[in-house]
């Protein structure tokens, strides 16, 4: 209990941060008054946390992501009612409270903590490798399991914060309704909308603002050459079109980053920052890192080894210099005491179009469909001890004490562990291709000498910068 108390202890720490933040983004004292006594309420909150949190580097960590929250919280300016939505009642209601309580009763550990759902595979651009390009209308989620989803995780969990992946959200279409017919619906809830940002209109981004709880994650993939070599000619002209017409409606909105083997200097180089946080008003980045599942898999696109110390490098001057939310969950482990899937604490599962239900959107292999679910008179907690969850989970709850949290992952970083989990469960793959990898030799070797290099080059890091800096405990202290 004592990890699962610390990742409670930590929600709470978050939640509280934003609703100061929120509350006080706009007014002429934020930035003079209020901002420093956030950061030192921020530095005394962490030091009372108990566990494996207090080890340096990872407090410092914490500390620098969760005042890259609140200072964006006053550059941005987010609608009065974005803020109520995301302060008093998405995050902040006695609901989670009440519900952490039920469920901690019922399964001896914390409810997960969001949902990720891709209501349709399909896309109206052809990226290059992408899976939505065999995609047709017959590959959408029955609207009645996508709102019985989201209302099940509120009346079970007491959650309140839904991602919407793809295909391309914006083309859903179920019996006449759409995809702001769901946000709609749930008007306590906050959606976090992961779109190519083509379709995003003066008409969309007002909707958006009128109903304040989604906030669209635009993909890109570094400036207009890279980005058009992958989604297509004319596209970066489009999605920074987009960009300012989210900005002149005040609606909140980031970026959402695959970073590859050929990208991963651009993404994280100033011209990249300035721009589209700079220029465009980007309030936030989510970087995953390419995984080689799905369609025309290639391994050799990962980032290596070099790379992704490059990267935990320079996003951390990113977040710590320029106070931006530049979140890259493999690099960042750290923050979210490692991997979040297969409904963890705090964590998510996801579901995709067909109503399969996965750990995660990058481990492939689903361990239920919610649809079979639902025809058996089940509902969103059977997914909880289901084997594959539980032994992803076993291995989530050893590692935040011994594991190295710069290598999260154990689809990625520990694949040969994650393909265990799969045969020995019988998981279902999502298609032909993640299918024929999981029975693949050499797929299997590129995957795992890629893992034993990247230990050798993080677990140095893991030890002498998070469990034993000291100095960085200090550097907290009296910045």
């Amino acid at each position: 209990m004592k990890n699962e108390s610390k990742i409670r202890l930590n929600n709470v720490l978050v939640t509280n941060l934003l609703k100061i933040a929120f509350t006080a983004s706009g007014t002429p004292l934020f930035d003079k008054f209020l901002f420093p006594i956030i950061e030192r309420g921020i530095k005394d909150a962490l030091d009372r946390v108990p566990g494996p949190v207090t080890w340096p580097g990872v407090l410092e960590d914490k500390y620098y992501m969760l005042r890259a929250m609140a200072y964006s919280s006053l550059k941005i300016g987010a609608s009065s009612k974005f803020a109520t939505t995301v302060v008093n009642k998405a995050m902040l209601s006695d609901l989670r409270l009440r519900k952490e309580m039920e469920f901690r009763q019922k399964f001896g550990f914390d409810p997960p903590g969001f949902m990720v759902i891709s209501p349709a595979k399909r896309c109206n651009l052809r990226c290059r490798g992408c899976y939505a390009n065999s995609a047709s209308e017959r590959d959408q989620l029955d609207y009645s399991i996508f709102t019985r989803v989201i209302e099940e995780m509120r009346e079970f969990w007491g959650a309140r914060f839904v991602t919407i992946s793809g295909g391309e959200p914006m083309m859903y279409r179920w019996n006449g309704k759409g995809i702001l017919d769901i946000y709609r619906e749930h008007p306590d809830s906050l959606f976090l909308m992961y779109t190519n940002g083509t379709l995003i209109t003066d008409r969309v981004a007002q909707k958006l603002y009128d109903l304040g709880n989604i906030t669209p994650a635009i993909s890109v993939e570094g400036m207009k050459v890279v980005t058009e070599q992958r989604r297509g000619k004319g596209v970066f002209e489009k999605i920074t079109r987009a960009m300012e017409i989210l900005k002149k409606h005040r609606v909140m909105f980031g970026i959402s980053i695959t970073v590859t083997r050929n990208n991963a200097e651009e993404i994280v180089s100033d011209e990249f920052i300035d721009y589209y946080f700079g220029k465009l008003g980007a309030g936030y980045a989510w970087v995953f890192h390419y995984m080689p599942i799905g369609r025309d898999v290639d391994p050799d696109l990962i980032p290596t080894p070099d790379q992704r110390v490059m990267l935990w490098q320079r996003s951390w001057d990113i977040v710590k210099n320029r106070k931006i939310i530049f979140v890259d969950f493999w690099n960042h482990g750290p923050v979210s005491d490692g991997c979040v899937s297969a409904g963890r604490p705090g964590g998510y599962f996801y579901i995709d179009w067909q109503a399969n239900v996965y750990p995660c959107v990058f481990f492939p292999y689903a361990a239920a469909n919610m649809a079979d679910i639902y025809e058996r008179n089940g509902n969103l907690n059977d997914l909880i001890n289901m084997p594959l969850h539980s032994l992803i989970r076993n291995w989530q709850f050893r590692y935040w004490t011994e594991g190295d949290l710069l290598r999260p992952c154990p689809i990625r970083d520990h694949y040969r562990m994650a393909k265990q989990f799969v045969l020995q469960t019988k998981a279902t793959p999502a298609d032909e291709g993640t299918a024929a990898i999981i029975k693949d030799p050499l797929y299997e070797k590129k995957m795992d000498t890629y893992d034993r290099e990247l230990a050798r080059r993080t677990t140095p890091i893991w030890k002498d910068v998070y469990k034993n800096g000291s100095r960085r405990r200090e550097t907290i202290r009296s910045n």
